[in-house]
């Protein structure tokens, strides 16, 4: 997908600062047809997605106005989140694992603005089936449905998001089908969701190892007998290890041989780095974003804070006797949602200096929905009032032991929860 929307054009990528080159355009491309991406690029079916005589044919006179995200992943695994993508791809093979098709999710998207309800974060539609011999052809047509009538005049609202919004997905899909020439078929049933981060260790498949190692949002830092930048230096140099970044910012080790594994966990210990058993699930589970200071439109701190945040959730789910239970948490500096908030079961994005607007109701496996804002303005130094009746009435009112915080305060909705919070005294 990559290769497919790449654009013709080099100048992106020809930014030069000096004498130094200070862009570059890089992705994986092992497993890339080269000419069969370049022949599915240039085919013109004759319905519009391709414009003739211009320098950019998918693009035309000028780019996509805001950003386009695109994921791929198997029935099942919801760990690329991709219910935030502009495209989302599943994988459908038959019982013999050979490639039937995709099925195909558009429209999703996180980035809002506080007080602009022209502005809201959205969980992708299901478009529907697409097989294998089209898929190329209906991203194009996808693309091409957002070129010709998304919005060019409102920069915050320029996001396919919005197009699929406010046509509706059954309308969206009648303009995608008048590029591609033929329908979509229904969405094909999938097994149920789940999150699965891939940390700890697993079989890769060629009978060498990987090792998802859990990386506190993200930072890779020496810092005091906690030393994973250096750990991270000698194993490379040491097992000549390959690392994947995931989509929730921990790292992926791959291709260590089954002998070597005492020789890297040995290294990790030395480290101070921590196996994933011994990994708060509170903390695996939580993601923020960087910031303060780095970020120029953080209105407060996330990433700073976060593992403060994370121990004082532990110490108030001990206090009401719920220490096992897990929470998927998220929290950002400002509403543009780069941890991705609002589909988190609880979430803090940044309102005020010290001062968050609190989410809640999204889903445990990321799937099809995203929460609400519960409260505005909660403070940084006593946000567990405000937690603490929720996690109560979740703790008396749940349907049973599986039943996660996401999932119980969709069911109940924001009255129920006001209310009974109106109701309980800290």
């Amino acid at each position: 997908m990559a290769e497919l929307f790449k654009p013709a054009s080099t100048a992106f990528s020809e930014l030069w600062l000096g004498e130094d080159k200070v862009a570059k355009v890089e992705y994986w491309r092992k497993d890339i047809d080269d000419a069969g991406v370049i022949a599915a690029a240039k085919y013109d079916n004759g319905r519009g997605i391709i414009l003739p005589g211009e320098a950019e044919p998918l693009y035309g006179a000028t780019y996509l106005p805001r950003k386009f995200k695109m994921a791929v992943t198997v029935p099942g695994d919801n760990s690329v989140d991709i219910y935030i993508s502009d495209i989302g791809l599943v994988v459908i093979t038959d019982d013999n694992d050979d490639l039937l098709g995709f099925n195909v999710m558009v429209g999703g998207g996180m980035g809002r603005t506080h007080n602009k309800e022209s502005t809201f974060a959205r969980a992708a539609d299901h478009l529907g089936f697409v097989d294998k011999d089209d898929i190329m052809e209906v991203c194009k047509a996808i693309l091409a449905t957002q070129r010709d009538h998304g919005n060019r005049e409102v920069r915050a609202n320029a996001r396919m998001k919005y197009l699929v919004h406010s046509l509706g997905i059954d309308a969206f899909r009648s303009l995608v089908e008048s590029y591609l020439g033929k329908p979509i078929q229904p969405w094909r049933e999938m097994v149920d969701w789940k999150y699965s981060d891939w940390m700890g260790w697993h079989e890769q498949g060629d009978g060498n190892l990987f090792l998802g190692l859990n990386i506190d949002n993200g930072r890779v830092k020496d810092d005091g007998e906690f030393r994973l930048k250096t750990c991270l230096r000698l194993l490379t140099d040491t097992y000549d290890i390959g690392h994947v970044l995931t989509p929730t910012q921990s790292i992926i080790l791959k291709d260590i041989k089954p002998a070597d594994r005492s020789g890297v966990e040995a290294i990790l210990a030395e480290h101070g780095i921590p196996l994933i058993e011994n990994v708060d699930p509170l903390a695996r589970l939580s993601m923020a974003c960087p910031a303060l200071p780095l970020c120029g439109l953080a209105i407060t701190e996330a990433e700073r804070v976060m593992p403060t945040y994370i121990e004082r959730m532990r110490t108030l789910l001990n206090k009401l006797d719920m220490g096992s239970e897990e929470i998927m948490i998220r929290m950002t500096g400002c509403p543009n949602g780069c941890a991705r908030p609002y589909m988190a079961e609880l979430a803090f994005v940044g309102e005020g200096v010290k001062a968050y607007q609190l989410w809640v109701g999204g889903s445990p496996v990321l799937e099809g929905r995203t929460g609400w804002p519960y409260k505005s303005k909660v403070k940084d130094k006593n946000w567990e009032e405000t937690v603490e009746p929720l996690l109560m009435y979740w703790k008396t009112g749940r349907l049973g032991p599986t039943e996660a915080f996401g999932d119980f305060c969709h069911r109940v909705g924001q009255d129920a929860l006001v209310e009974y919070a109106s109701k309980y005294a800290v």
